[in-house]
């Protein structure tokens, strides 16, 4: 299973989902909605939270469209397998999205998992005005 895969590779990544744990294990208990949301931004932080792959979110960005491996690699000082290495952990964190034409695969960014980010981000800078101006009063 390709999650499987990418926690053995990765263990950094804390949060993979737990399908292939309930296919192999006794049944999950269910997670709430919140705290799954929760995971969901948490794995799209990871996933930014690495100069490499944050540079190749950076990458994609300037090109404004759809790079393939080796063109991330002409970009990017970094051999081809480490490219390929976090590009698996940009598309498991749901910030990428691929688009496969022929033998070549082209990457995106998905500016909707971004708009997810920004919006949790304000919303805890919220809260922190919040509670500064409480503590003023």
């Amino acid at each position: 299973m390709k999650t499987h895969y990418l926690r053995e590779e990765n263990p950094h990544l804390s949060l993979l989902h737990s399908a292939d744990a309930a296919a192999q294990h006794a049944p999950v208990p269910q997670v709430d909605e919140m705290q799954e949301e929760d995971a969901s931004l948490l794995l799209l932080l990871e996933g930014l939270a690495n100069p490499i792959r944050f540079r190749m979110l950076g990458v994609l960005a300037q090109e404004g469209g759809t790079l393939c491996v080796r063109e991330l690699v002409e970009r990017l000082p970094r051999s081809q397998p480490a490219i390929s290495h976090h590009l698996r952990i940009l598309l498991f964190s749901g910030l990428i999205g691929v688009k496969r034409q022929g033998t070549y695969a082209y990457y995106f960014i998905r500016p909707e998992k971004l708009g997810q980010v920004r919006e949790a981000l304000t919303s805890v800078e919220r809260l922190c005005q919040q509670r500064r101006e409480d503590l003023r009063s």
